[in-house]
């Protein structure tokens, strides 16, 4: 079961989401304007959000996927960056959005569920990696940093960010954006 959930974790947390907005929608929830910057919840929201977008773009110009254990740049901070990147994304649309109930979804079953891919992941690496694994994992903390990195920029690459195709999580965030702020006006 929980290989089944874990494949199908970004179709699945879209299906939590858009199942969330349309039972805030129903009863009547009012997100914040987007574009209100007197607004001390839209600005969490979206500095959430854009802090998210720029570790997730950060991440994705560095990773080597498939090819080598990357170990700088972000991943010198924590082992999983895109998903904490992600998770400020979410977190930055409950801002927004400004129900409670969307927070327990993100920070529950979302959470644990990425939790699961995470486990998954180091699985895999720890087998492809072996030694070099065991040391990262000894240095680098999962989730939260220890310190700031030496020199944030060093290896990232447009071209592995367009690889990567991060491109569509910058499009489906500012869409999302607009989305709200088209709800909110509704």
């Amino acid at each position: 079961i929980a290989a089944y959930l874990v494949r199908r974790r970004v179709r699945i947390s879209l299906i939590v989401f858009v199942g969330l907005l349309i039972e805030d929608v129903v009863t009547g929830v009012r997100p914040h304007n987007v574009f209100d910057p007197t607004d001390p919840e839209t600005l969490f929201g979206c500095a959430l959000i854009f802090a998210g977008l720029a570790i997730r773009s950060w991440s994705a110009g560095i990773l080597r996927k498939t090819r080598e254990l990357t170990m700088t740049g972000p991943y010198a901070l924590i082992r999983n960056p895109l998903y904490v990147g992600s998770f400020f994304i979410m977190a930055g649309f409950c801002a927004l959005i400004d129900d409670m109930e969307n927070y327990y979804f993100v920070l529950g079953p979302i959470a644990g569920l990425y939790f699961l891919q995470v486990l998954h992941e180091e699985r895999t690496l720890s087998g492809l990696y072996e030694s070099r694994w065991a040391d990262y994992v000894r240095r680098v903390p999962r989730f939260l940093p220890r310190s700031l990195p030496q020199s944030p920029l060093a290896t990232w690459e447009l071209s592995q960010w367009l690889g990567s195709r991060e491109y569509r999580a910058l499009g489906a965030t500012l869409l999302g954006m607009l989305l709200v702020q088209v709800w909110r006006l509704s």
